[in-house]
């Protein structure tokens, strides 16, 4: 499920991740805004145990924008900026998407 969601937001941002830390947090970074030592990507994504964690910076008037998304991954699935991923169906791999690209039109404007 890792491999699977990586290519799927490599393909909508057309971008490959890289390796991305900050303080204990060790994972992939996507749409690095400046130098990848100086600043925080709008994607990240970190393999756990038992779920794959799917991170989105973006906000919008003070919240963020996953909010929008609390019907297709459930409200217990989601932190604030955070997806908590145990399985992938085609409508959670549509709002990936949607997310992704979102994030890579706010990166490039």
């Amino acid at each position: 499920m890792f491999d699977e969601i990586c290519n799927l937001i490599s393909s909508e941002v057309d971008e490959v991740p890289k390796e991305y830390s900050v303080g204990k947090f060790h994972g992939l970074g996507w749409l690095f805004i400046g130098n990848i030592e100086d600043s925080s990507p709008l994607i990240a994504i970190k393999e756990y145990e038992k779920t794959v964690n799917v991170y989105f910076f973006l906000f919008e008037d003070g919240r963020s924008v996953i909010e929008d998304y609390q019907e297709v991954f459930k409200k217990s699935n989601l932190g604030k900026s955070c997806i908590r991923l145990r399985s992938l169906t085609d409508e959670k791999r549509l709002a990936l998407r949607k997310l992704a690209k979102q994030a890579s039109m706010r990166a490039n404007s």
